[in-house]
């Protein structure tokens, strides 16, 4: 498995080197921790934080770390049956400049087969700045988790999972697209701990001309629930 992100990481920085466009590579460590409150009700919390060690920008060939930006967020979510939850969130950004405010809104939908698991969610979020107008996005992703020993996954297990995620988003008069992918090597250690690690690529500026922009990163997760 290792191999294989290996191959993948060389094969998206070639082709970013290839086309000459601006390339991000960096770190992206995430922690979460998940409780119910009630049968129905559940809490979780979550930081997230990027970590950029080279940028085409720069215009140089050297490795510098610099801390981008790092998001805290909460969320509160209804289970609406046993396969469908509803959630509103609100993130708060820390990044040099202007620290901002973000609500959320989503649906995620659960599906079960006999050896794998697919899950939609649909999010929708604003974003609220001092002296910008509002940011507005519309996001659907989908995401696949196949356990990679037996058909079942059960406590000190491996899993892959597979994710896309497009977006949309709209800020005054301009609009935008992005697009994530991501590929993650997960650790099953018991129903109430889990760790992943993997490759997060974003493109974005599809709708800005001559902007186009690459971002990969490496991800560290951690997901903890009570």
């Amino acid at each position: 498995m290792n191999k294989r992100f290996l191959i993948v990481l060389f094969i998206v920085s070639f082709s970013v080197k290839a086309q000459g466009e601006r390339f991000t590579f960096g770190f992206l460590p995430e922690a979460s921790l998940s409780y119910k409150i009630s049968e129905n009700y559940s809490v979780t919390h979550k930081i997230e934080s990027q970590n950029g060690i080279y940028d085409s920008n720069n215009l140089n060939e050297e490795l510098e770390y610099v801390h981008r930006l790092t998001d805290l967020q909460s969320f509160i979510s209804r289970k609406l049956s046993p396969f469908v939850k509803a959630g509103i969130g609100y993130q708060y950004r820390i990044e040099e400049g202007e620290n901002t405010h973000r609500t959320i809104q989503q649906v995620s939908i659960l599906q079960r087969e006999s050896f794998y698991r697919i899950g939609h969610r649909i999010r929708i979020d604003e974003t609220f700045y001092k002296e910008a107008p509002l940011l507005f996005r519309a996001r659907y992703r989908i995401k696949g988790q196949v356990p990679l020993q037996g058909l079942s996954l059960d406590p000190g297990e491996k899993y892959l999972s597979v994710s896309n995620e497009l977006i949309y988003m709209t800020q005054s008069s301009e609009d935008d697209l992005e697009n994530r992918f991501a590929v993650s090597l997960g650790f099953y250690f018991d129903d109430k701990n889990k760790f992943e690690v993997g490759l997060d690529y974003r493109t974005d500026d599809y709708l800005v001309e001559d902007r186009f922009r690459h971002r990969l990163w490496f991800k560290l997760g951690y997901y903890k629930s009570l």
